[in-house]
């Protein structure tokens, strides 16, 4: 049964399924956004710098390819030396960190003053990377938003001729990279939007689940009706399932009427042939002088089991009634001690536990409610502490007064009952676990159930102070009469 209840317990609501997976899918798209968005940034902005880039490397190559176009084709042949070099590139004016070299047969040369602006190690890295370039362009990043992009152009002219190579730098390259930055900060913005916006839907989705969650938790028992939901105003999903649960209460509500008719009809009965055998009994017992200790006892047992069985039969039909609501409990002024007298002497008649009082000196007290109901109801809270304390173990009764209320205890010393079972025991059939029944003491499990109903009946209350082994406390509470 635990691993059961594990089981169940692990187990997703539909809520929480469509979140978590609406969240996945949110997650996967904002990745799969961020990844495009990222790929399409670093693409178009190469492109966009590549055009740039072509547009202004067509000057510095149109003035050194004039410069080849002048020298002799003797010379062409054997250009060029470094020292051509350092000619074609003296006639290109660069400023503004750009820089302009050439490669070739002579090595790498630059442009004049370009050490202000590149050391010679980033100038020789400026010119692998564009050589390992099959377009021959380049974007070389090297953090802190010091980006370059480089072209590479070979130079028309003799065999020896190099390439000329022109950096410049991406002065849009921290712009760019913020515009990324805030891509990725409006993606984690939308996606918690998103989140919050699906946690706003699934309240607005389940709200009907709620509704009849709660419709079902309000449900009474002693009244099916309040069981039937309306299917009007119902998501359409659930219409199938709420019309056929519809159709069941009333099936449950014919079954339990006719349970309720039952019962009445079978305990109003038996009642009256009872009394009947009960009164014989008695009548016999008392005035029959020649009946043997054998006879004597056993029409004791007799009268005591038909008894017993009259007052089930009587608790049966009270049940019957309240259900019914036809259930008369009275709300007036009358006095508690007579009451309390009147219980103890068919308490003690019935039972063989001492039970010890201290009302012989006690004043009149008044209280609201039903006398013949509350002896019902200490008859009850006796006979049940009886039934689970050893023979001849002590029961006490108190009346105790407070500013507004009477508070009626009765006290055992017998068992005691578990904390997590006190609400639990004064349900229908319920009995406290753990707990065993004095030998030949039978239970119904209505005996407590039936006492609540009756106090609540009168606008009392009752609690029940237990502590195992040391026995329990029963307390009915009722209102004090005033002006009485």
């Amino acid at each position: 049964m635990k691993a059961v209840a594990n089981h169940q317990h692990a187990r997703w609501s539909i809520a929480r399924r469509f979140f978590y997976t609406a969240m996945f899918l949110i997650v996967v798209q904002a990745v799969a956004s961020l990844a495009i968005s990222s790929h399409l940034r670093r693409f178009y902005t190469a492109k966009h710098v590549h055009n740039v880039l072509n547009r202004q490397v067509v000057h510095p190559l149109h003035l050194i390819d004039e410069q080849l176009a002048s020298i002799s084709g003797e010379q062409a042949a054997e250009c060029c030396t470094r020292e051509d070099y350092q000619r074609f590139l003296s006639q290109i004016n660069l400023s503004d960190g750009k820089v302009a070299m050439i490669s070739g047969a002579a090595g790498l040369v630059a442009a004049r003053n370009t050490s202000a602006f590149y050391a010679p190690e980033d100038l020789n890295r400026f010119a692998q990377l564009v050589a390992a370039s099959p377009d021959g362009f380049a974007i070389a990043d090297f953090g802190e938003n010091n980006a370059v992009s480089i072209k590479s152009v070979k130079l028309s002219g003799g065999d020896e001729t190099g390439s000329l190579i022109y950096v410049r730098p991406i002065y849009s390259m921290q712009l760019i990279n913020t515009f990324g930055q805030l891509k990725a900060i409006s993606e984690l913005i939308l996606m918690g939007s998103l989140a919050i916006l699906l946690a706003i839907a699934l309240v607005y989705i389940f709200r009907p689940v709620r509704a009849i969650r709660e419709r079902l938790a309000a449900i009474q028992m002693s009244n099916l009706r309040t069981a039937i939901i309306p299917v009007e105003g119902q998501p359409s999903e659930f219409l199938p399932i709420l019309s056929e649960f519809n159709r069941m209460v009333d099936r449950l509500e014919v079954a339990s009427s006719n349970q309720k008719q039952f019962a009445s009809t079978i305990s109003h009965e038996f009642r009256t042939p009872l009394t009947v055998v009960s009164g014989f009994i008695q009548s016999v017992l008392n005035r029959s002088t020649d009946l043997s200790d054998v006879h004597r006892d056993a029409l004791s047992v007799a009268n005591h089991e038909t008894l017993r069985l009259n007052r089930m039969l009587s608790d049966l039909l009270d049940l019957s009634r309240a259900d019914n609501h036809q259930l008369t409990i009275r709300q007036e002024p009358f006095e508690v001690i007579a009451a309390c007298r009147q219980a103890l002497k068919l308490a003690r008649a019935a039972f063989d536990n001492p039970i010890a009082d201290g009302l012989d000196d006690a004043p009149e007290l008044h209280a609201i409610g039903d006398p013949d109901r509350l002896v019902q109801c200490l008859e009850n809270l006796i006979g049940n502490a009886v039934k689970y304390s050893e023979p001849g173990s002590p029961i006490d009764l108190e009346v105790e007064t407070k500013a507004s209320e009477v508070a009626i205890s009765v006290v055992d010393q017998g068992q005691g009952i578990p904390l997590d079972q006190q609400e639990l025991i004064f349900e229908r059939f319920r009995r406290a676990e753990g707990v065993s029944l004095r030998s030949g003491q039978p239970s119904s499990g209505l005996g407590l159930s039936i006492v609540k109903m009756l106090v609540v009946g009168m606008g009392g209350c009752i609690a029940v102070r237990s502590l195992p082994p040391e026995g329990s406390r029963f307390t009915i509470t009722l209102p004090v009469a005033a002006d009485v």
